[in-house]
């Protein structure tokens, strides 16, 4: 099983049951930024990064 699969299959619905992402409007993000990318210097960054990462 990869992480794709547990999340469907184990994450998700515990989400729901818990009343995440059941509000109309509402959603549960699959991956979300949490930095802009290493600052590298000379006004550079790394790659974008996600909570995955």
């Amino acid at each position: 099983m990869n992480e794709a699969e547990t999340r469907a299959e184990h994450i998700d619905p515990a989400l729901q049951a818990a009343g995440w992402g059941v509000v109309e409007g509402s959603r549960i993000p699959r991956e979300s930024p949490i930095t802009l990318g290493r600052l590298e210097g000379f006004d550079r960054r790394g790659s974008l990064r996600d909570a995955d990462d």
